[in-house]
Protein backbone atom coordinates (compact mmCIF):
# COMPACT_ATOMS: atom_id res chain seq x y z
CA UNK A 1 0.00 0.00 0.00
CA UNK A 2 3.01 2.34 0.86
CA UNK A 3 5.01 2.11 -2.38
CA UNK A 4 1.36 2.58 -4.22
CA UNK A 5 0.57 5.75 -2.51
CA UNK A 6 4.28 6.58 -3.39
CA UNK A 7 3.88 5.95 -7.02
CA UNK A 8 0.65 7.50 -7.60
CA UNK A 9 2.55 10.85 -5.29
CA UNK A 10 5.25 10.22 -8.35
CA UNK A 11 2.57 10.09 -10.77
CA UNK A 12 1.17 13.94 -10.20
CA UNK A 13 4.40 15.71 -9.27
CA UNK A 14 4.28 18.82 -11.81
CA UNK A 15 8.23 18.05 -12.73
CA UNK A 16 7.70 14.66 -14.56
CA UNK A 17 3.98 15.81 -15.95
CA UNK A 18 4.32 16.22 -19.81
CA UNK A 19 4.03 19.84 -21.23
CA UNK A 20 2.52 19.18 -23.83
CA UNK A 21 0.66 16.17 -25.33
CA UNK A 22 1.95 13.67 -27.79
CA UNK A 23 0.59 15.87 -30.55
CA UNK A 24 1.85 18.98 -29.53
CA UNK A 25 5.06 17.90 -29.23
CA UNK A 26 4.39 16.62 -32.84
CA UNK A 27 3.86 20.01 -34.14
CA UNK A 28 6.78 21.62 -33.01
CA UNK A 29 9.02 18.83 -34.44
CA UNK A 30 7.17 19.41 -37.78
CA UNK A 31 7.55 23.01 -37.54
CA UNK A 32 11.17 23.05 -37.01
CA UNK A 33 12.26 20.42 -39.24
CA UNK A 34 10.36 22.07 -42.22
CA UNK A 35 12.62 25.23 -41.55
CA UNK A 36 15.86 23.31 -41.05
CA UNK A 37 18.60 24.44 -43.87
CA UNK A 38 19.81 21.58 -46.10
CA UNK A 39 22.54 20.58 -44.18
CA UNK A 40 21.03 20.28 -41.10
CA UNK A 41 18.24 18.65 -42.54
CA UNK A 42 21.04 16.14 -43.85
CA UNK A 43 22.34 15.48 -40.50
CA UNK A 44 19.53 15.29 -38.87
CA UNK A 45 17.86 12.34 -41.06
CA UNK A 46 21.22 10.76 -40.98
CA UNK A 47 20.99 10.66 -36.80
CA UNK A 48 17.50 9.66 -36.59
CA UNK A 49 18.06 6.68 -39.49
CA UNK A 50 14.66 5.42 -39.79
CA UNK A 51 12.54 7.91 -37.41
CA UNK A 52 11.41 11.11 -38.09
CA UNK A 53 11.87 14.16 -35.50
CA UNK A 54 8.08 14.28 -35.58
CA UNK A 55 7.96 10.27 -34.05
CA UNK A 56 11.39 11.25 -31.71
CA UNK A 57 9.86 14.04 -30.22
CA UNK A 58 7.49 11.94 -27.90
CA UNK A 59 10.73 9.87 -26.90
CA UNK A 60 11.87 11.92 -24.05
CA UNK A 61 8.18 11.31 -22.28
CA UNK A 62 8.29 7.39 -23.29
CA UNK A 63 11.05 6.91 -21.41
CA UNK A 64 10.05 8.09 -17.68
CA UNK A 65 8.74 4.83 -17.44
CA UNK A 66 11.87 2.68 -17.58
CA UNK A 67 13.80 3.30 -14.03
CA UNK A 68 16.98 3.49 -15.65
CA UNK A 69 16.26 7.19 -17.49
CA UNK A 70 15.15 8.34 -13.73
CA UNK A 71 17.88 10.82 -13.75
CA UNK A 72 16.52 12.85 -16.56
CA UNK A 73 12.85 13.73 -14.59
CA UNK A 74 14.32 17.16 -13.28
CA UNK A 75 15.52 17.71 -17.13
CA UNK A 76 11.78 18.49 -17.78
CA UNK A 77 10.99 21.52 -16.19
CA UNK A 78 11.60 24.94 -14.32
CA UNK A 79 10.33 26.04 -11.24
CA UNK A 80 10.21 29.63 -10.93
CA UNK A 81 7.96 31.05 -8.10
CA UNK A 82 6.35 34.66 -8.27
CA UNK A 83 9.11 36.43 -6.36
CA UNK A 84 12.05 34.89 -8.44
CA UNK A 85 13.20 35.32 -11.94
CA UNK A 86 14.65 32.79 -14.25
CA UNK A 87 17.85 34.62 -13.79
CA UNK A 88 17.39 33.88 -9.56
CA UNK A 89 16.82 30.47 -10.65
CA UNK A 90 19.88 30.19 -12.82
CA UNK A 91 22.07 31.86 -10.23
CA UNK A 92 21.08 29.14 -7.73
CA UNK A 93 22.17 26.02 -9.70
CA UNK A 94 25.34 27.69 -11.19
CA UNK A 95 27.56 26.30 -9.18
CA UNK A 96 25.82 23.00 -9.27
CA UNK A 97 27.78 20.87 -12.07
CA UNK A 98 25.09 18.68 -13.07
CA UNK A 99 22.01 19.41 -14.80
CA UNK A 100 19.11 20.61 -12.65
CA UNK A 101 16.38 21.83 -14.61
CA UNK A 102 15.02 22.41 -18.64
CA UNK A 103 17.23 25.52 -19.02
CA UNK A 104 20.37 23.39 -18.24
CA UNK A 105 19.07 20.35 -20.46
CA UNK A 106 18.42 23.29 -23.80
CA UNK A 107 22.06 24.24 -23.18
CA UNK A 108 23.43 21.06 -22.76
CA UNK A 109 21.64 18.83 -25.61
CA UNK A 110 22.78 22.23 -27.90
CA UNK A 111 26.25 22.00 -26.85
CA UNK A 112 26.64 17.87 -27.67
CA UNK A 113 24.77 18.67 -31.45
CA UNK A 114 27.16 21.42 -31.73
CA UNK A 115 29.88 19.04 -31.41
CA UNK A 116 31.77 20.18 -28.31
CA UNK A 117 33.72 16.97 -26.81
CA UNK A 118 33.43 17.42 -22.95
CA UNK A 119 29.58 17.84 -23.13
CA UNK A 120 29.61 14.67 -25.59
CA UNK A 121 31.55 12.65 -23.02
CA UNK A 122 29.40 14.15 -20.44
CA UNK A 123 26.40 12.37 -22.03
CA UNK A 124 28.32 9.02 -22.70
CA UNK A 125 29.52 9.00 -19.04
CA UNK A 126 25.65 9.57 -18.07
CA UNK A 127 24.24 6.73 -20.22
CA UNK A 128 26.46 4.41 -19.08
CA UNK A 129 26.00 5.59 -15.16
CA UNK A 130 22.46 4.40 -15.74
CA UNK A 131 22.89 1.44 -17.73
CA UNK A 132 21.22 3.11 -20.79
CA UNK A 133 21.58 3.17 -24.26
CA UNK A 134 21.46 5.92 -26.88
CA UNK A 135 18.04 6.57 -28.87
CA UNK A 136 19.04 4.78 -32.37
CA UNK A 137 22.52 4.26 -31.28
CA UNK A 138 23.42 7.54 -31.42
CA UNK A 139 24.37 10.34 -29.11
CA UNK A 140 23.20 12.99 -32.10
CA UNK A 141 19.49 11.31 -32.12
CA UNK A 142 19.76 11.48 -27.99
CA UNK A 143 20.74 14.84 -28.21
CA UNK A 144 17.77 16.29 -31.44
CA UNK A 145 15.03 13.93 -29.10
CA UNK A 146 16.07 15.67 -26.09
CA UNK A 147 16.29 19.07 -27.69
CA UNK A 148 12.90 19.25 -29.52
CA UNK A 149 11.00 17.51 -26.34
CA UNK A 150 12.63 20.33 -24.27
CA UNK A 151 12.04 23.59 -25.86
CA UNK A 152 8.58 22.73 -26.06
CA UNK A 153 8.53 21.86 -23.18
CA UNK A 154 9.15 25.66 -21.61
CA UNK A 155 6.61 27.15 -24.44
CA UNK A 156 4.26 25.27 -22.20
CA UNK A 157 3.06 28.31 -19.86
CA UNK A 158 2.07 25.96 -17.21
CA UNK A 159 4.98 24.27 -17.03
CA UNK A 160 7.86 26.75 -16.25
CA UNK A 161 6.09 27.32 -12.91
CA UNK A 162 4.76 27.69 -9.21
CA UNK A 163 4.27 24.05 -7.21
CA UNK A 164 1.60 25.63 -5.43
CA UNK A 165 -0.97 23.64 -7.98
CA UNK A 166 1.10 21.01 -9.36
CA UNK A 167 1.38 22.81 -12.47
CA UNK A 168 -2.65 22.99 -12.19
CA UNK A 169 -3.49 19.61 -11.62
CA UNK A 170 -4.61 20.38 -8.56
CA UNK A 171 -7.00 23.05 -10.35
CA UNK A 172 -10.23 21.48 -11.66
CA UNK A 173 -12.24 23.23 -14.29
CA UNK A 174 -15.32 22.46 -16.69
CA UNK A 175 -14.22 21.99 -20.65
CA UNK A 176 -16.92 22.12 -22.69
CA UNK A 177 -18.95 20.66 -20.19
CA UNK A 178 -16.59 17.71 -18.30
CA UNK A 179 -14.49 17.84 -16.17
CA UNK A 180 -10.47 18.10 -16.40
CA UNK A 181 -7.63 19.58 -14.33
CA UNK A 182 -5.83 22.89 -15.94
CA UNK A 183 -3.19 21.42 -16.74
CA UNK A 184 -4.79 18.84 -18.93
CA UNK A 185 -6.62 21.97 -20.91
CA UNK A 186 -3.52 23.16 -21.79
CA UNK A 187 -1.04 20.43 -22.86
CA UNK A 188 -3.63 18.31 -24.67
CA UNK A 189 -7.30 19.72 -24.65
CA UNK A 190 -7.11 23.01 -26.24
CA UNK A 191 -5.17 21.30 -29.43
CA UNK A 192 -7.36 18.35 -29.74
CA UNK A 193 -10.71 20.43 -29.78
CA UNK A 194 -9.61 21.28 -32.81
CA UNK A 195 -9.86 17.55 -34.51
CA UNK A 196 -6.93 18.06 -36.68
CA UNK A 197 -4.00 15.42 -37.13
CA UNK A 198 -0.79 17.22 -35.93
CA UNK A 199 0.15 17.99 -39.95
CA UNK A 200 -3.00 19.82 -40.02
CA UNK A 201 -2.53 21.56 -36.73
CA UNK A 202 1.05 22.48 -37.64
CA UNK A 203 0.15 23.74 -41.12
CA UNK A 204 -2.72 26.19 -39.47
CA UNK A 205 0.08 27.28 -36.86
CA UNK A 206 2.32 28.04 -39.76
CA UNK A 207 0.33 30.26 -41.35
CA UNK A 208 -1.18 31.82 -38.34
CA UNK A 209 2.62 32.50 -36.75
CA UNK A 210 4.94 33.12 -40.33
CA UNK A 211 5.59 36.37 -40.08
CA UNK A 212 7.41 36.26 -36.66
CA UNK A 213 9.44 33.45 -37.70
CA UNK A 214 12.83 35.82 -37.79
CA UNK A 215 12.03 37.61 -34.77
CA UNK A 216 11.62 34.75 -32.84
CA UNK A 217 14.51 33.06 -33.76
CA UNK A 218 17.07 35.37 -32.46
CA UNK A 219 15.42 34.87 -29.13
CA UNK A 220 18.05 33.46 -26.02
CA UNK A 221 16.13 30.24 -24.06
CA UNK A 222 15.51 32.55 -20.99
CA UNK A 223 13.66 34.54 -22.80
CA UNK A 224 11.62 31.63 -24.07
CA UNK A 225 11.31 31.16 -20.42
CA UNK A 226 10.02 34.63 -19.40
CA UNK A 227 7.49 34.45 -21.84
CA UNK A 228 5.54 30.92 -20.78
CA UNK A 229 5.66 33.01 -16.59
CA UNK A 230 3.80 36.05 -18.63
CA UNK A 231 1.30 34.18 -19.87
CA UNK A 232 0.94 31.60 -17.01
CA UNK A 233 0.03 34.28 -15.02
CA UNK A 234 -2.48 35.85 -17.53
CA UNK A 235 -4.24 32.11 -17.48
CA UNK A 236 -4.45 32.39 -13.70
CA UNK A 237 -5.97 35.99 -14.02
CA UNK A 238 -8.45 35.31 -15.95
CA UNK A 239 -9.95 31.40 -15.08
CA UNK A 240 -12.69 32.73 -12.94
CA UNK A 241 -14.05 35.18 -15.66
CA UNK A 242 -16.79 32.18 -16.77
CA UNK A 243 -17.72 30.06 -13.62
CA UNK A 244 -20.50 27.71 -13.16
CA UNK A 245 -23.30 28.74 -10.77
CA UNK A 246 -24.20 25.31 -10.33
CA UNK A 247 -20.32 23.98 -9.08
CA UNK A 248 -18.43 26.97 -8.91
CA UNK A 249 -15.40 25.63 -10.95
CA UNK A 250 -14.25 27.99 -14.15
CA UNK A 251 -16.17 27.04 -17.19
CA UNK A 252 -13.95 27.04 -20.11
CA UNK A 253 -15.90 26.42 -23.62
CA UNK A 254 -15.94 27.89 -26.33
CA UNK A 255 -15.21 31.52 -25.55
CA UNK A 256 -11.83 30.05 -24.13
CA UNK A 257 -11.20 28.25 -26.87
CA UNK A 258 -11.49 31.64 -28.95
CA UNK A 259 -9.27 33.75 -26.69
CA UNK A 260 -6.15 30.89 -26.21
CA UNK A 261 -6.36 28.77 -29.20
CA UNK A 262 -4.23 32.06 -30.91
CA UNK A 263 -2.02 31.64 -27.90
CA UNK A 264 -0.73 27.98 -28.29
CA UNK A 265 -0.63 28.32 -31.67
CA UNK A 266 1.93 31.06 -31.15
CA UNK A 267 3.56 29.03 -28.62
CA UNK A 268 3.93 25.78 -30.63
CA UNK A 269 5.05 28.02 -33.34
CA UNK A 270 7.40 29.92 -31.56
CA UNK A 271 8.90 26.32 -30.17
CA UNK A 272 9.07 25.00 -33.84
CA UNK A 273 11.25 28.06 -35.32
CA UNK A 274 13.67 28.38 -32.46
CA UNK A 275 13.67 24.81 -32.51
CA UNK A 276 14.70 25.00 -36.07
CA UNK A 277 17.02 27.66 -35.81
CA UNK A 278 18.94 25.69 -32.95
CA UNK A 279 19.65 23.00 -35.03
CA UNK A 280 20.42 25.02 -37.75
CA UNK A 281 22.94 26.68 -35.84
CA UNK A 282 24.99 23.97 -34.70
CA UNK A 283 24.20 21.25 -37.31
CA UNK A 284 23.12 23.42 -40.45
CA UNK A 285 26.61 25.63 -40.31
Amino acid sequence: MVRLLFLLLIAFLPQVLPAWGANGHRIVARIAYENLNDQARQRVDAALGNNYLSQVSTWPDYIRSESGWDFTHPWHYMTVQPDETVEDVARQTGDDPKVDDVREAIHFFTSVLAGESAERERLTDLLAQHKVLPLAGSLDATALAFLIHFIADVHMPLHVGKNRDLGGNRITVLYFGDRYNLHSVWDTQIIEQERLSFTEFAAFTVMHTREYQAEWADDAPEEWMRESIALRERIYNTLYDRTDRESGLPDLGYDYQHDFLPVVEERLGAAGYRAAAVINAVMGA
